[in-house]
């Protein structure tokens, strides 16, 4: 896994890392030009101030250790670092009078030059992907597409036994209507539809007002809207990225709601081994709305549909995307899909879907609503 596969399903991680980076700076800035006129409160427990300035620095040095582990995917760990420290040293420098504190922000500011120097530097050199195969385990590689590159992995597991001996299984080719190299299709109605659902417009409302109170407060509003906007935001991007984390965008999410359910027949192309799963590259063809690609993991062949060429899936009609091989698929719907795989050598190609990544249409009208909300602040 290098580091453009995961910024591609995992980008709420640079956001975050951005906000962190630029919080770090803030707090130290805070803390170089309001630590002298802090109010301590001392009592027999100990002394302590409602000031931010009060705490400003061990704050800034807990957002500096998130930005790091957050950008050391993309930056590595030397550059993430000395990112970190130059930011926190500009930020001391800032407004700082002739002493002491000085000579340390200013050596802060050397230190973090080199590291982002040499990070860079290790940056430009040829990334080895079983580093990132080690730091996330959780990542495989992106082979979206393999089908339409003649490379077949089954086929490779049949010519090695070791290497079929090691996935566990072999994997056997099976042909049928391929899709044009390229041709996709973006379920674009279930996406509308899925924006409007409760749940979406909910999670959009919370960001759209963590994003609108950080812009806010950063421009005119008072700085605890900022803070209280910033760390809102950070959060929402964690859980996104999360959510996106195992995101494939040729690959089918569930689980299916048993309440919307529909089974459909299925053509099979290939079946080929992904870690301890087979990967089911299917043309679907549902009862209403045209045919479609897309790929269903599941670590067994439930329905020998390696011999007849042919699968029942369960699918959700109102999101394409989420698709699944039942155990137990009615007869009728076998039968007609293994009659549409005798004839399918005539059929045309089925475009591939293109499966949104999680949280999609929420980030989108979220987006909506705090470009709405910012203009409406704005003009009044």
């Amino acid at each position: 896994m290098d580091t453009r596969v995961y910024a591609r399903t995992s980008w709420p991680w640079a956001g975050a890392a951005v906000l962190l980076f630029w919080q770090t700076w803030f707090l130290c800035h805070v803390y170089a030009t309001e630590r002298s006129a802090v109010r301590w409160t001392c009592d027999s427990d100990g002394c302590g101030t409602d000031d931010l300035a009060g705490g400003a620095l061990l704050f800034a040095a807990l957002s500096a250790v998130g930005a790091v582990l957050r950008a050391a995917p993309f930056l590595g760990a030397a550059g993430a670092a000395g990112l970190a420290v130059l930011l926190a040293g500009l930020g001391l420098l800032v407004g700082r009078e002739d002493d002491h504190a000085v000579v340390v922000a200013h050596g802060l500011v050397v230190l973090g030059a080199l590291l982002l120097l040499a990070g860079t530097t290790r940056a430009l050199r040829p990334t080895n992907p079983d580093r990132y195969r080690e730091l996330y385990p959780e990542l495989e590689p992106d082979t979206d597409g393999a089908a339409d590159t003649g490379r077949d992995p089954a086929r490779e597991l049949d010519k090695d036994p070791a290497m079929a001996a090691t996935t566990g299984a072999t994997a056997r080719a099976a042909t049928g209507p391929v899709a044009e190299p390229g041709a996709s299709r973006l379920p674009l109605r279930a996406l509308l539809r899925l924006a409007v659902a409760p749940g979406t417009l909910g999670a959009a409302v919370l960001g759209a007002a963590a994003v609108a109170a950080l812009v806010y407060g950063a421009f005119e509003g008072p700085r605890w809207l900022m803070m209280l906007g910033l760390n809102a935001t950070l959060t929402l991007l964690v859980m996104l990225a999360r959510l996106r984390l195992r995101h494939r965008p040729g690959v089918a999410r569930g689980p299916v709601d048993p309440g919307r359910a529909a089974h459909a027949p299925a053509w099979l192309h290939s079946v080929r081994a992904r870690g301890a799963t087979f990967v089911f590259d299917l043309t679907v063809l549902p009862d209403a709305g045209p045919p479609y690609r897309i790929e269903v993991e599941h670590p067994l062949d439930l329905q020998d549909a390696r011999t007849p060429r042919a699968a029942v899936v369960r699918h959700e009609p109102r999101r394409p995307w989420r698709v699944e091989l039942p155990l137990r698929p009615p007869a009728d719907t076998l039968a007609r899909a293994r009659a549409a795989a005798r004839d399918a050598g005539g059929a045309p190609p089925a475009p591939r879907l293109r499966v949104p990544a999680p949280g999609t249409p929420a980030v989108l009208v979220a987006a909506l609503l705090a470009a709405a909300l910012l203009t409406v602040l704005a003009v009044t």
